[in-house]
């Protein structure tokens, strides 16, 4: 969901522009091309700047937390890509980051790319390497805005176009295109053909399609050798139109707290692959599941996840090493009926059969969409979101350095980013090492 389209060649128009060949999946030679894991060397990493705010509240401006990564990876000397839609959207983001005191390097490179939004994880550029020549490709798969509506729609066909646009900036000129439906945030690998992916949310993209199907266009297009699939994701990331989550504050009073632009249960939000066959996995601790009637739910699909991965094994067949990192505590904020958040989303929605009515005209409440699993892990550091709660931050941090030893830990605070449905990760997509140009 976005307000704000780049300009520029589509589609097919596009593709010639640059001299692209797309392949789809059926005809990608299968076993060339490898995703690489994210803990490996990287290039680059890139970013979507903010087009649309969707609070009043300058405390939840989208654009903090994309300036604060971006001069984070600066500082540690990875060259962030931020795009930007075209040349005013370039001087706008600049213009920005030097009002509020944010430092501009050289290598923060803004670039008149047309971005859509933020969620570039989802929809952006997925890297793949060749095995053999060491080149990149790219590949990219269909969007439909997280099932919000359909693969028709300009702003999805918009989403689409992003992988070729950047393979067009970077002279890489082939894209691996597949026509199935699938967002990067619910896809976790270890560089070696494993990949870990929430079977909700794939079918439901793609209704009527088998497993076997969506794991025949892994292979071929992002040289998957096995998929390992879990069956939900957390409360928090539920899709808005299923309805309100019923909630009893700290005064004991009910309120029903309603979800952001929430992905229905991505992978990103509580897994991640910290090496070959390391994975940090949430846990939701006892007492906090007996207090919390989402924290139970929480515990009860982690734990579930927990023993799909614990018997489960990498490509080879050997066990994966599990480490556990504490859930962030539930919070809420109100929205009142002329934000944007309201007005132009929530209010729109076509709520689920049997969901309380939506009080249109009365502010409402809405959950935080928060987790440390949803990091950015690059070059000599990992950027980790930061709660205010000092014994989980610790916890996590600890967790994150066990996991990823020998890297500088940077905190940043991604509530901005948790209120309208994502996390650190999802804004961010890395570039491994490899040549840019792939062989003819």
């Amino acid at each position: 969901m976005t307000h704000s389209i780049g300009r520029g060649l589509k589609g097919s128009d596009a593709q010639a522009a640059a001299g692209l060949r797309t392949w789809p999946e059926a005809d990608a030679p299968p076993g060339r091309w490898l995703t690489p894991g994210e803990f490996e060397a990287q290039a680059s990493v890139w970013l979507g700047w903010p087009t649309f705010q969707w609070f009043e509240d300058r405390e939840l401006d989208t654009r903090r937390t994309i300036a604060e990564i971006a001069c984070a990876l600066s500082h540690y000397q990875v060259p962030a890509n931020v795009m930007c839609t075209d040349e005013e959207g370039v001087r706008a983001a600049r213009d920005w980051m030097l009002r509020n005191g944010y430092p501009i390097s050289s290598r923060i490179r803004f670039l008149p790319i047309p971005q859509v939004n933020v969620w570039v994880r989802d929809y952006g550029p997925i890297f793949v390497r060749n095995r053999r020549t060491n080149s990149l490709s790219i590949a990219a798969f269909a969007q439909n805005q997280w099932g919000y509506s359909t693969t028709a729609d300009p702003i999805s066909r918009a989403m689409s176009a992003v992988p070729e646009r950047v393979a067009e900036f970077l002279g890489i000129d082939r894209v691996l295109n597949s026509t199935l439906v699938s967002e990067g945030g619910n896809r976790i690998g270890n560089g070696r053909g494993v990949l870990v992916v929430n079977r909700a949310v794939e079918l439901e993209r793609n209704p009527g399609a088998a497993l076997e199907d969506l794991e025949a266009a892994y292979k071929r297009v992002l040289g998957a050798s096995k998929v390992i699939w879990l069956n939900s994701g957390l409360e928090e990331d539920r899709r808005a139109e299923h309805g309100p989550i019923p909630y009893f504050d700290a005064d004991g009073e009910l309120i029903h707290l309603y979800n952001p632009q929430a992905t229905g249960g991505h992978v990103d939000v509580f897994c991640q692959f910290a090496s070959p066959r390391r994975i940090l996995l949430a846990e939701v601790a006892d007492e906090e599941a007996a207090a919390d009637p989402i924290a139970a739910v929480n515990q009860a699909r982690l734990e579930e996840a927990y023993r799909i991965l614990s018997e489960a094994t990498d490509q080879d067949g050997r066990p994966f090493e599990i480490v556990r990192i504490p859930t962030p505590d539930i919070a809420f904020r109100p929205v009142r009926p002329d934000e944007p958040m309201y007005c132009r989303f929530l209010e729109e929605l076509d709520y689920a059969r049997g969901a309380p009515r939506f009080p249109k005209g009365e502010p409402v409440h809405i959950v935080r969409v928060s987790s440390y699993a949803n990091y950015l892990a690059t070059n000599g550091l990992v950027i980790v979101p930061e709660y205010g709660n000092r014994t989980k931050d610790a916890a996590a941090g600890r967790a994150l350095e066990s996991a990823y030893p020998g890297r500088d830990l940077i905190r940043i605070d991604p509530t901005p980013l948790n209120y309208v449905g994502g996390g650190i990760h999802c804004a961010t997509q890395q570039q491994p090492l490899g040549a840019c140009r792939s062989a003819p």
